[in-house]
């Protein structure tokens, strides 16, 4: 990939090889060609908006928010295939893997080609494998979304401020905030609750086989070869906590182009503890607002009531 589109095309190159590779598998119920329209149509237009988003925080704010908003509604469901998933990862790592001026013909042109690839696979497979199922429209989706409004926003808002925390600090590696944010903001909080013990103390068992591995027992010539390894083994495992110990010690090793190792391991942690109270605080909010939205309603309830709102009664005197 990196050959065809650049190194600096990478990771949003990984993003389309997975939806080259999920597409065709998932039946969506969605209109087939709508929904391959829609396919090719995303890609480029996260392309654009991520680079926008990098900007100053107002475009980060008003494209993160909008382009986040706008792939939940048309691919959240359905909810146990996750559509979404692929499109979201695009957005992210073409948010974290900026290119420069000279270079953004180059990105447009992976994601165009690469969108244009993944609907027409999409739609060419689906037509043939899933042609007698039943669909609905892509509008009959958007009306579906509203059942997962508060996902969706949860969503939007964590991935927003993710991006305003990354202008704010200048963080060289703000990805990973927004990484952390999309891997463990769930529709259940239980899972929420369950990912994130899950990723603390994957966190911590990779920085120790980081250290063990990387630092003591390989030595440096071999380490590329031990992370190829790594990567091929992630391909077997698919538990969401062994998953993400392979994660850590990639991560880590990625960093240390960046950093030196204590720097790469505490800005890992920091990072990680970033991006977990931004999916409690968008949860604390969520709850917040069903509360005073519960309170509302109730109060309009009485008031509409013929007899309006119910009068207690004074005890009698003794």
């Amino acid at each position: 990939m990196s050959t065809l589109f650049g190194q600096e095309n990478v990771l949003p190159s990984v993003a389309v090889v997975v939806g080259l590779m999920s597409f065709p598998l998932m039946d969506v119920k969605t209109d087939h060609l709508q929904f391959s329209a829609a396919i090719f149509l995303l890609f480029p237009l996260i392309g654009l908006t991520s680079m926008l988003s990098l900007v100053n925080v107002w475009l980060s704010i008003v494209c993160t928010f909008g382009t986040v908003l706008l792939i939940m509604v048309l691919t959240i469901e359905p909810r146990d295939l996750k559509p979404f998933m692929t499109f979201m990862l695009c957005f992210v790592f073409s948010q974290g893997s900026p290119v420069a001026p000279g270079g953004f013909g180059m990105r447009m042109a992976t994601l165009t080609l690469g969108g244009l690839a993944v609907a027409l696979v999409t739609y060419f497979t689906w037509r043939h494998k899933y042609k007698d199922s039943e669909q609905h429209s892509l509008r009959t989706q958007v009306h579906l979304s509203a059942r997962h409004r508060s996902f969706i926003l949860r969503m939007a808002l964590g991935l927003t401020l993710a991006g305003i925390l990354g202008f704010a600090l200048h963080l060289k590696k703000p990805m990973w905030i927004s990484i952390v944010v999309l891997s463990l903001t769930q529709i259940d909080i239980k899972e929420t609750h369950q990912r994130i013990k899950y990723r603390v103390i994957a966190t911590i068992a990779g920085v120790f086989l980081f250290l063990l591995f990387c630092q003591y027992l390989i030595p440096q010539e071999y380490i590329f070869y031990f992370i190829i390894f790594l990567g091929y083994l992630s391909t077997w495992v698919k538990e969401y906590k062994y998953t993400q110990v392979i994660n850590a010690i990639n991560a880590l090793n990625a960093n240390l182009v960046l950093f030196d190792t204590n720097t790469a391991i505490g800005n890992r942690f920091l990072l990680l503890g970033i991006g977990i109270a931004i999916v409690l605080g968008m949860y604390l909010l969520d709850r917040v607002c069903r509360h005073f939205i519960g309170k509302r309603e109730k109060r309009k309830e009485w008031e509409d009531a013929p007899s309006g709102p119910p009068v207690l009664e004074m005890p009698p005197e003794i």
